[in-house]
């Protein structure tokens, strides 16, 4: 009985202790600085056709510090929530069903608040679009490129203005 229960402790050791390492080195590691900058607003402008009309979409990308994030892929990272000035959720193109909508991405909050890693180029995915299809518990991302966006759906993207990003700056610490 001993050794079952010596035996039961080493597996649960050696299937948690790798987690329990990582957390630990975690917490352990000093938060990332400060931005000066912790609000942004980002009016934009996208044009594009669909079925042979001319629609455009203006509106602002709401973009707000919140608070310090931590997983095992980054360690520490500041976190940001985005929202759009309107209210809606998604700057949406097509609603094809109740369960599949195609749109167009904003963009990266970090990108627009300069706190990409300097090793990361952004690129805004114009002329494609992306879809959110939603089966249940299930929701799927994915790309639509303008080519498919055409010929499937009749949607072209012609032109998309979007506020250029901000000059972040670290706060000074002591």
């Amino acid at each position: 009985m001993l050794v079952l229960l010596g035996v039961l402790v080493l597996i649960f050791l050696f299937i948690s202790l790798p987690w329990l390492l990582i957390f630990i080195g975690m917490k352990t590691q000093p938060d990332p600085p400060l931005l000066k900058v912790e609000y942004g607003e980002f009016p934009f402008r996208l044009e594009y056709d669909i079925n042979g009309q001319r629609k455009v979409i203006q509106d602002t990308l709401i973009v707000e510090y919140d608070g310090i994030g931590m997983d095992e892929g980054n360690g520490k990272f500041r976190k940001w929530k985005q929202r759009l000035k309107s209210g809606k959720e998604n700057i949406t193109l097509l609603k094809v069903n109740n369960s599949f909508e195609i749109y167009y991405p904003s963009g990266s909050a970090k990108y627009y608040m300069d706190d990409l890693e300097d090793y990361i180029e952004y690129k805004h995915s114009f002329p494609d679009a992306e879809f959110i299809e939603r089966d249940g518990d299930i929701t799927r991302y994915g790309v639509v490129y303008a080519e498919e966006l055409l010929d499937k759906y009749k949607i072209k993207l012609i032109s998309w203005e979007y506020t250029q990003p901000i000059e972040n700056s670290f706060l000074e610490t002591n």
